[in-house]
């Protein structure tokens, strides 16, 4: 697989301009980008990642290609662990831990994908950032349109998305679909239903997007039932 310096260039100005100091990756993914990612973090003072590989090949596979290129010296600023996401996950939350910005690959099945996504989304420091590998894949862009449309991310950046020309109407039906069922009953009697569709937002259409999570407001749970059922629609298509 040929690897795209494009995203390893966004990434790193990522993580530069943002000079986490506690990061979290799951999934390996590429594993040229993961190394810039490490190496990037390792120029910063006391930053350092927590990388969950996911399965023992894939930790032994990081392990052998960090000797052969001779950085050894990264394993300095990163913690692995194989246990799959969806199992460490909880663990790391119930023991307090907060992240300045986390990286998402995609993780396999969308169940997988949504725990993820739920103990990250807790974990996540108030305005923290967070990096949406593979995001034009049906689930990762799925789970990007929730975030941004119902736990209200914002979009920071994006590699390969568009800019958005039509954000008046956009805030116009995320209004809609806030507002009490008598409201929404109402107003569909007089405007056509597909009008009031939440289309996709142009500026997820990358690649790569990172997203910049919201004030943090108590502990606000995600409504996975909505989240489910968009990803279950998306797979039909």
């Amino acid at each position: 697989m040929t690897h795209d310096t494009s995203l390893t260039a966004f990434l790193t100005s990522v993580i530069r301009d943002q000079t986490p100091q506690e990061v979290l990756q799951v999934g390996l993914g590429d594993f040229d980008l993961t190394l810039s990612a490490c190496q990037t973090l390792n120029t910063l003072d006391d930053a350092a990642m927590t990388l969950l590989t996911g399965t023992r090949l894939q930790h032994a596979e990081f392990l052998k290609a960090v000797r052969q290129r001779n950085v050894d010296a990264l394993m300095d600023v990163v913690e692995l662990n194989w246990t799959p996401a969806d199992e460490v996950l909880p663990d790391l939350y119930f023991q307090n831990r907060s992240v300045d910005l986390a990286i998402i690959n995609e993780v396999g099945p969308y169940d997988q994908a949504l725990v993820s996504l739920y103990y990250v989304d807790k974990m996540l420091a108030s305005r923290g950032t967070l990096v949406i590998h593979n995001a034009d894949t049906p689930v990762m862009k799925t789970l990007c349109q929730y975030l941004v449309n119902e736990r209200e991310y914002t979009v920071q950046h994006t590699l390969g998305g568009k800019p958005d020309d039509a954000l008046i109407p956009r805030l116009l039906r995320r209004q809609f679909h806030r507002a009490p069922g008598f409201v929404k009953n109402t107003v569909k009697t007089v405007i056509h239903p597909d009008l009031l569709r939440l289309d996709e937002d142009p500026r997820l259409q990358g690649s790569m997007v990172v997203l910049t999570g919201p004030v943090a407001e108590g502990d606000i749970d995600m409504d996975f039932d909505t989240l489910l059922e968009s990803i279950l629609e998306e797979e039909r298509q």
